[in-house]
Parts: structure tokens; C-alpha cells; sequence
């Protein structure tokens, strides 16, 4: 698609959003299942870290690199917008929040800080749930007829450059998991040939491994 002017195909974003949802409404669960369990605690909080360094990430690429140009480009309502703007504010402070407490119970699972991440996750989820939704009724078609492609392949690049080398593949794995086969090739055509052959070869089995280990 040309990159001189707009429209553009948002829904890798939904496939984005699946991920949120998916691991952090399995995050209650998983911080009770390592209660005692400092070895189980380890893989969970890896697991959460980069979770909510994945929605910290995904946030501020909107805040810096979306919102603004919706501002100056489109006719916003702006009890949208400041309703978009309450939501990332609600749900960043749940990550700082968990952010700050995770280390300490990485190491120790101690059963009652895990009660209250696990608490504070439940307690926040539905502002997320709404906020993504939302953003994907409202935000999202607005979006395709505003932004051009290269501005919108800012964000994917945003999001990409903020995932360590080591582990591109898992975060594919985790991206492509509840696709169908048309979304599932539809997203991997913007996947460098390399990265797509190395995620068929070794990132798949590396992604079921992690994850089975996760989930238990």
C-alpha cells in the first residue's frame, strides 16, 4: 500500500489486543498458582514482566505516536478521547503498581502478594477489556482513513524495537496464537522473511514450550 496517503489496515492492532486480554486475564490465576513456590514464581514473574512491558510499550506508542495525529487530523469526540486518555491512565498505574511489587515476589512467592497483584489485575481488567474494545470500534476505523502507511508502521516499529532480539519469536508466537489461517498470513506478510523461517523452524516449538510451562 502506498505510503502517500491514507488507508491503512489496522487489524494487526486487534491481533495486539488479543494478546493483552488473553495473558492478562490468565494473570490472576497464574500469581495464585505459584503461592509457596519460589520456583514456580520465577517463570510466572518472567512471564508477567514482559507482559506488562508489552501493554506499557503498546500504551505509549499510542500516547506518542497515535493519539496526537488523530488530534490534529480528525474530528475526535472529545468525551472519546478523554475517556481513552482516563483509561491508559487507570491502567498504567496498575503496571507501575505490579511493576513495583513483582521483583520481590519473583523471588519469594509469597502468597499474599500474590493475592494482591493477582486482586489488583482483577480489579483493573474491565477498564482494560472496555478500553480495547473501544478503541477497536471507534478508534480503529477512524484510524485507517487518517493515518498514512509509513505513519502506521511507526507504531508497529515502536512496538517491535522494544522486544529484546531473544525473544521476537515468543512475542510472534503469542501474536499469532488465536489467529486463523487468513489472519495468521495476513499478519506474517509484514514479518521479514527471516524472522518467518526462524519462527517456523524454532520459535513455534520455543513459544508451546513456554507457554505450557506458564500455564501449567
Amino acid at each position: 500500500m502506498s505510503s502517500s496517503g491514507p488507508g491503512v489496515d489496522t487489524h494487526e492492532m486487534v491481533l495486539i489486543h488479543r494478546v493483552i486480554r488473553r495473558e492478562f486475564g490468565q494473570l490472576p490465576r497464574l500469581f495464585r498458582s505459584a503461592a509457596d513456590d519460589p520456583a514456580r514464581s520465577k517463570v510466572i514473574g518472567a512471564h508477567a514482566r514482559e507482559m506488562l512491558h508489552f501493554l506499557h510499550t503498546h500504551h505509549t506508542g499510542e500516547d506518542e505516536l497515535l493519539f496526537p495525529l488523530l488530534r490534529e487530523r480528525a474530528v475526535l469526540d472529545p468525551e472519546l478521547m478523554d475517556r481513552m486518555d482516563a483509561q491508559h491512565a487507570r491502567v498504567d498505574d496498575t503496571v507501575t503498581a505490579l511493576g513495583a511489587e513483582l521483583p520481590a515476589w519473583t523471588a519469594s512467592a509469597d502468597a499474599a502478594a500474590g493475592e494482591r497483584m493477582a486482586a489488583l489485575v482483577e480489579a483493573t481488567m474491565p477498564t482494560l477489556i472496555d478500553h480495547l474494545t473501544e478503541e477497536e470500534q471507534k478508534i480503529l476505523p477512524i484510524v485507517s482513513v487518517t493515518l498514512t502507511q509509513s505513519e502506521w508502521d511507526a507504531l508497529g516499529k515502536h512496538g517491535m524495537s522494544a522486544i529484546p532480539l531473544t525473544r521476537r519469536l515468543v512475542i510472534l508466537g503469542h501474536i499469532t496464537e488465536e489467529t486463523d489461517d487468513a489472519e495468521r498470513q495476513r499478519f506474517l506478510q509484514v514479518v521479514p522473511a527471516p524472522a518467518r523461517l526462524a519462527y517456523k523452524l524454532i520459535g513455534h516449538r520455543q513459544f508451546t514450550r513456554e507457554t505450557t510451562t506458564i500455564r501449567g
